[in-house]
């Protein structure tokens, strides 16, 4: 017969070798999933490099003028702004005659 304290302390070691083998398994899971989304990146960030570099620009040039035409309205509100400042001073200025 085998000593009761071996037999329990086998049950613990079975167990946290189970245990061991899952969390291995689990994380083999989780370096495929890792190494599939690295070549997905590395693929995006090859064409990306591939590019041509007038693309780039191209880029560049749209948000520049999206940029100018943001600007503008801004301008433009801002000129409005005057206008009905102007306007309120007149009025404000009647009021007082």
């Amino acid at each position: 017969m085998t000593d009761p304290v071996i037999q329990e302390k086998l049950a613990l070691l079975s167990t946290r070798i189970q245990s061991i083998l899952q969390e291995k398994a689990a994380l083999k899971d989780e370096i495929r999933y890792y190494q599939a989304e690295n070549k997905e990146l590395r693929h995006a960030l090859e064409q990306l490099k591939n590019l041509p570099k007038n693309t780039v620009s191209q880029i560049d040039t749209a948000h520049n003028q999206e940029s100018t035409h943001y600007a503008e309205k801004v301008a433009a509100i801002a000129k409005q702004i005057d206008v009905y400042v102007e306007e309120i001073d007149r009025c404000i200025a009647q009021l007082g005659e």
